[in-house]
């Protein structure tokens, strides 16, 4: 898993709300650019990015994640976190008893 080379927080948190399951997963790392979130919301492959070691290839993980979420009746929302970084949030309908 990559991740943010200088270290940060990971926080988790699982809620119930109005008959969904919202699972979040957000840092307070470095985060990316809106233009970089709306790539990864509405592009269905990875994203491309440089750095000092050379290109590397981001998101072929997410879409596999985004499509067993789909196939469940959820979906995946990715978004700038509350804590500085980034938020990935999955949100799957509960079942009914």
């Amino acid at each position: 898993m990559n991740h943010n080379e200088d270290g940060c927080t990971i926080y988790l948190s699982i809620a119930i709300r109005e008959s969904k399951c919202i699972i979040s997963v957000e840092d307070n790392g470095k985060g990316t650019t809106e233009e970089q979130i709306q790539h990864l919301n509405n592009t269905p492959h990875y994203m491309l990015e440089s750095n000092r070691s050379g290109e590397l290839r981001h998101g072929l993980g997410l879409l596999i994640v985004k499509q067993i979420i789909s196939s469940h009746g959820g979906e995946t929302v990715i978004k700038q976190s509350r804590y500085g970084g980034l938020e990935v949030r999955i949100i799957l309908p509960t079942a009914e008893c």
